[in-house]
Order: C-alpha cells, then structure tokens, then sequence
C-alpha cells in the first residue's frame, strides 16, 4: 500500500512540475504577460485576468468607446487594427448603431521589470525579469447618419470583419523585451 502512495505522489509531482513548466514563460521568445498569447496569429477574444491578451472596450462618451487590443510584442500592427475595428463592428451591431468610424489609432509598448522572489539562496530567487505587451488603442464614433466617409455602416460589418480575421493566420514574431523598446 506504501509504494502506491509513493508512486501516486510522484506523478502527482511530476503532473506540477510539467504545469508549471508550461506556465513559467521562460520559453524562447517568452515576453512574461504576452507569453501566455496562444501560438499563432493573436485571437480575437476578450482579454481577462487568465488571458490578458485580446480587446477590451470602455465608453468614453455618448456614442463613444475606446477599444484597446493587447498582444505580444512582435503581433502585427495590422492584425490588431482588424480586431480593433471587428470589435467595433460588433459593438455597433449588438447596440444597433447604423455607422461607426474608428480613428485616434495610437500604437505603444508597455514594459514592466519585476523581480522574481522565493526563498534568499533558492534557485531563481532575486533574478530580474522583464515582460512587454504592444498595445493598439482606437477610439469609435457610432452615428445614425455618416458625417463624414470615413464612417463605415455597421449591417453585415461584423460578419465582413471577423471573416478577414479568421483568414488572416499571420503569426506574431516573438520579441525580446530586453531588446525592444523597453530596454
């Protein structure tokens, strides 16, 4: 009976060693927060504190809303511009807005030092670490009626847009963020 829960206890160690490994970050092209992006092209989720990599909207007025699209470094700009404006769209659409334009589209990176703890002595403990995320931000007008041509009418808009993403499978190229712009 003793082996048994010896043996159990190891695969169940052995079970917590391979979880944490895959959750550590320290892969190649690992970046802390934009590591835990699946492989592939960025998704077009809602980012949470398990995923923090996708959109997230606020409204910021009547009719107004900033949309933020947060990836690893090295995602395509392009690519999180098409989540951006699919949000959008989608936003419009379940709100029943007629037209929607996205502009003030700003690009960023956020770099973020930490300091791994533990035990004083403990394998890792006091190693600095460095994570990085590329952050795309747009702010979105809804109107009744096009001021202005660069309003998109949002009927069938969603639809369009979320076709092209899901047609579009460019990766991301993982980025170092020792050397990129938060060196």
């Amino acid at each position: 009976m003793r082996k048994r829960a010896t043996a159990g206890l190891a695969l169940s160690n052995g079970v917590c060693a391979l979880l944490l490994a895959g959750c550590s970050g320290t892969g190649i092209g690992s970046t802390g927060i934009g590591a835990l992006a699946p492989p592939g092209p960025l998704p077009y989720q809602h980012a949470n504190a398990i995923m923090p990599v996708g959109y997230s909207e606020s409204l910021i007025g009547e009719d107004r809303y900033r949309i933020e699209v947060k990836g690893p470094l090295g995602t395509p700009r392009e690519r999180m511009e098409k989540i951006a404006t699919t949000r959008a769209a989608e936003i419009g659409q379940d709100a029943k807005h007629k037209y929607f334009k996205v502009e003030g589209v700003q690009l960023t990176t956020a770099c973020q030092s930490y300091t791994i703890g533990g035990k004083p002595g403990s394998i890792g403990a006091g190693q600095k670490k460095r994570t990085a995320q590329a952050i795309l931000t747009a702010d979105v007008t809804y109107a009744k009626a096009p001021s202005d041509p660069a309003f998109v009418e949002t009927r069938g808009a969603f639809e369009r847009y979320r076709a092209e993403l899901d047609q579009d499978q460019t990766p991301s190229i993982p980025a170092d963020p020792a050397t990129s712009q938060c060196g």
